[in-house]
């Protein structure tokens, strides 16, 4: 049976936590040994390798970036530019696993039931992950030229807001 799997960061965790999810989630996990800068390291839970031992094919898979005004206690950039080019970072790291074979992106119905016949009809063990690319927060969407171009990326989801204030919320 294949999973879904409804939300996972991952371009968020391999650029902002430099974390190589190609590897075994124990191999990463040792790589973090002794690093003390994040507050979870070596607690990591996810791996592309993991999904595809647990069956997981399809993700939707986040890009986020909040943008903060001055007043905004909370972490995040500090203009909708960084925003949007902070998740433009994210978007290639999703690419970067496209020309590895170990993720494919899935836009339109086509591709869904491609990616779905892929899993049903095929034992290989590194098959891609499929991923429906969402946005965790839309403050780096900060024109309607920025939602189009995302659309063109392959953005298929937007949460407005996410955890606490921000420019749509």
């Amino acid at each position: 049976m294949l999973i879904f799997d409804a939300h996972l960061d991952l371009a968020m965790n391999a650029l902002e936590w430099n974390r190589n999810l190609v590897l075994p989630v124990d191999d990463i996990r040792n790589t973090e040994l002794g690093m003390n800068d994040k507050p979870d390291r070596g607690k990591n839970t996810v791996s592309l390798d993991a999904m595809r031992k647990g069956n997981i094919g399809i993700c939707v898979a986040t890009q986020i970036a909040r943008y903060v005004k001055n007043t905004n206690p909370l972490p995040g950039w500090n203009s909708p530019q960084q925003a949007w080019a902070q998740t433009q970072g994210q978007l290639a790291w999703y690419r970067a696993m496209e020309q590895l074979g170990e993720m494919t992106q899935i836009s339109n119905l086509t591709e869904l039931n491609d990616h779905l016949e892929l899993w049903d009809s095929n034992s290989d063990p590194k098959k891609p992950i499929g991923f429906i690319l969402s946005l965790e927060g839309a403050d780096s969407l900060f024109t309607l030229g920025h939602l189009e171009m995302a659309y063109e990326q392959g953005l298929r989801a937007v949460g407005p807001a996410h955890y606490g204030p921000g420019t749509y919320a």
